[in-house]
């Protein structure tokens, strides 16, 4: 976060100095590139880890590097725009504009990758991201940007209309601080919640053991040893925890029959039918079998692009393409009860979770298998995702990760309890469910109608001192 204040007017000052605005076109495509290749090194170091998790594909890692490669286009292109734009008044404006759009191509251009997210800045801020609830995850995006560059108003005071300027800040400071203060209000719902009591079973199996049959049945009688001891209401597995491939619901009674009457299990598993892969997630209780396949794939982990060219990648992906799950996101636990099922990376898809069917849902549970995110950044990244979805559809949030990290969140984003990465334990938490989860994300798309207008306003005052 403090960073911020320095970095980006850093960049200003870079991005208005006479010699480099006089340089080409090319070399700002240049210069953009290697900006975000040295910010994505950063922050993407851990994409190298899936493949150190086999020697066969350790030797391919510098591969992984290709993704990191491709993102610096976007800011390459982003980096031609602001040479677009003149005056030190228009890149001002222009500057967290160009910096958003970058997010949302990248986020939605070919299979799209959201992980690059400057509201991530905030995710354990708890006094900051509150306001996420109201705008959005772009919206905070873009807020953070305008707020880093608050120094440049006195570095540029000269060149910039000062005085509007600061009425400007002191108004988006003042509207921070007001819904905040509506956010935080909401707090006390204790009077208006639904108990339950959950567990999380962070099992911490190692990714390439289910190939050893023996050691799938040691996995299996230790799920089963957990169901048998379980007497919470809700019993979460982690995503493909369950060691055997299913083909029918046959091998999952074996599962129902050791529950105990009262609970509902969660487990992810591998599903086969038709002859089709899908990565499942099942719920499981004493009357019903109801199962969610995953509708958001990962690249070169789900399925191979171009096969032919990567069949290096079936070490970690597999020699067939999961294929894609058709159900609706929602399942109900009882009349009392339901959620929004997320597995794995789908997480950060905040716009493709939420719908008309869904957006009354008590909770989510998002069950995942960080264990190929190795143990540098990426798994702390993609808890923090989760707790940024919680305060942003205001909602729950039950986190179970096969070797961490898992978590109970609540609809504020706070942290209720939680299991430390690379641990194996059942944790037990009783949880609130808030009986009323209404969320705004209805109308988060607004803040990009006024983005696109300062936009325009932008292009409107860069003609006019052009002429």
């Amino acid at each position: 976060m403090p960073i911020g204040f320095i970095t980006y007017p850093f960049l200003f000052y870079l991005i208005n100095k006479k010699e480099y605005l006089e340089l080409g076109y090319i070399f700002h495509f240049f210069s953009g590139f290697i900006y975000g290749f040295g910010f994505l090194i950063i922050f993407l170091i851990w994409i190298k880890e899936p493949f150190l998790l086999n020697s066969l594909t350790e030797k391919f890692s510098i591969f992984s590097y290709l993704l990191i490669f491709y993102c610096s286009f976007y800011f390459s292109f982003a980096f031609i725009l602001l040479k677009y734009f003149k005056s030190t008044l228009t890149k001002f404006v222009i500057l967290p504009i160009v910096f958003i759009f970058n997010e949302m191509i990248c986020a939605n251009l070919g299979y799209g990758f959201p992980w690059i997210s400057y509201s991530l800045i905030h995710s354990s801020n708890e006094s900051v991201f509150f306001i996420i609830y109201f705008i959005g995850t772009y919206g905070l995006g873009y807020l953070t940007l305008v707020i880093f560059l608050f120094p440049i108003i006195f570095l540029f005071h000269a060149s910039l209309n000062f005085r509007n300027i600061l009425i400007v800040y002191f108004i988006i400071f003042i509207l921070i601080f007001t819904l905040f203060l509506l956010r935080v209000s909401k707090i006390d719902i204790s009077n208006n919640t639904y108990n339950i009591s959950v567990s999380l079973a962070q099992m911490n199996f190692l990714l390439n053991q289910n190939l050893n049959e023996k050691i799938s049945n040691q996995k299996y009688k230790k799920i089963i040893k957990i169901l048998k001891e379980n007497n919470t209401d809700v019993l979460i597995f982690a995503e493909n925890n369950f060691p055997y491939l299913v083909k029918n619901n046959q091998i999952l009674l074996s599962l129902q029959d050791n529950l105990n009457p009262n609970t509902n299990l969660i487990l992810g598993l591998i599903k086969k039918e038709d002859e089709k892969l899908y990565n499942s997630l099942f719920l499981i209780n004493a009357e019903n079998i109801i199962n969610f396949d995953k509708k958001i794939l990962v690249p070169f982990g789900e399925f191979i692009p171009f096969r032919k060219i990567f069949s290096f990648m079936e070490i970690i992906a597999g020699s067939k393409d999961f294929s894609i799950g058709k159900e609706k996101r929602i399942i109900s636990i009882n009349n009392h009860l339901n959620f929004i099922p997320v597995i794995c990376y789908e997480i950060i898809f905040f716009w493709k979770l939420i719908n008309d069917n869904n957006k009354n849902a008590d909770l989510i549970i998002n069950i995942t298998n960080d264990s190929w995110f190795g143990t540098l950044s990426g798994p702390y990244q993609h808890f923090y995702f989760a707790r940024l979805r919680a305060a942003e559809f205001n909602k729950p949030i039950i986190r179970v990760s096969n070797n961490g990290i898992s978590a109970v969140i609540d609809n504020f984003g706070n942290i209720i309890d939680y299991i430390q990465l690379n641990k194996e334990e059942v944790k037990k938490i009783n949880i609130q469910i808030p009986k009323s989860t209404y969320n705004l994300t209805q109308y988060h798309h607004l803040i990009l109608y006024v983005i696109f207008l300062l936009f325009l306003y932008c292009l409107f005052l860069n003609r006019k001192n052009g002429s």
